[in-house]
């Protein structure tokens, strides 16, 4: 099984009680799935150790890789949230185990989980890949040391390709939130340097506001440069969907359309009262109006981003 079904989200946690180390209450999405999975891998290492008692020992080391995971079910904070050093630690785990359990099962048992491990390793591989096709039915059960160590391939193959995955979602994540975040700081800046500044003015003001506070036409063009990127990202925000893919991709696209669009209206004014973009401005409204336009082709700064969005996207429909 593969990170991409029960990988974590970024969705904020639950109001549930919990502590730190073993025996914490899982808080979030990515958790609660992480005790799930631990839950089904102890209940087949019970199976398979109750099938073969001579494997008691290696039952009881795995079980002790798994209760090591319980460590980093309790809260995290900002920099485990960023760097997702616990999530990838406890799936990194549950996947060593879940290999290491291909040593435990029969053959029979193997041919029987074989096509949900190909389903699960047809999402990051090639469907052409070696490790995926190179199975026989009549040998495989001929040479059973054999079938395992591919079986084991196929596994370490998904695995690391899902990590790879995931990785990159989160990067992109970390990418868009760190934008996001200097966009709005930039905006803020701005609005704190204009009210300080008398002499130099960002956004010439219209007739009827001439009497208006450099910093508060400022500020009002920010939000109207917010809102015309909210109405362009709306539709898409709307329809978007994850794909079970983790981070909430479509939550920090949004999240920097809106950051961004601010930017853009106050460079498209700037322009606009330059000279350099042919258009009358001649009342606050127009202005605002001009804004919201502006905002609305932030579409043009931030679609780089929605391009690898949907690479990932796709990839995760493709299965």
């Amino acid at each position: 099984m593969t990170q991409q079904a029960v990988q974590p989200t970024d969705a904020p946690t639950q109001d549930v009680p919990t502590g730190d180390g073993a025996g914490a209450v899982p808080v979030a999405v990515w958790q609660v799935r992480v005790r799930t999975k631990i839950d089904e891998l102890s209940q087949q290492l019970f199976s398979l150790e109750a099938a073969a008692a001579t494997s008691a020992a290696r039952v009881a080391q795995l079980r002790q890789q798994l209760a090591g995971v319980e460590a980093v079910l309790g809260r995290s904070g900002a920099v485990d949230w960023l760097r997702g050093g616990k999530i990838e630690y406890a799936w990194q785990t549950i996947h060593a185990v879940e290999r290491a359990m291909v040593e435990l099962r029969t053959p029979e048992e193997l041919l029987g989980l074989l096509p949900a491990y190909q389903d699960s390793a047809a999402r990051y591989l090639k469907p052409d890949d070696r490790v995926l096709r190179d199975f026989d039915t009549t040998k495989d059960l001929a040479a059973p040391e054999i079938f395992r160590a591919k079986v084991q391939a196929l596994l370490l193959r998904t695995h690391a390709a899902s990590d790879e995955f995931h990785e990159s979602a989160r990067r992109l994540r970390n990418r868009m939130l760190g934008i996001s975040v200097f966009a709005f700081a930039a905006e803020s800046l701005m609005v704190i340097v204009q009210w300080g500044s008398h002499d130099v003015r960002l956004l010439k003001s219209p007739t009827d506001a001439a009497g208006v506070a450099a910093w508060r036409l400022l500020f009002f063009v920010l939000l109207a440069g917010a809102l015309g990127a909210f109405i362009s990202a709306f539709p898409s925000m709307i329809t978007s969907r994850s794909g079970g893919l983790p981070y909430k991709l479509p939550f920090q696209q949004g999240l920097l359309k809106l950051a961004v669009g601010p930017l853009v209206a106050v460079a498209g004014i700037m322009l606009v009262i330059g000279g350099l973009v042919e258009t009358t401005v001649g009342s606050t409204a127009a202005l605002l109006g001009v804004a919201i336009v502006f905002g609305a082709g932030q579409q043009a700064v931030t679609a780089f981003a929605d391009r690898r969005a949907a690479e990932l996207l796709t990839t995760v429909r493709k299965s």
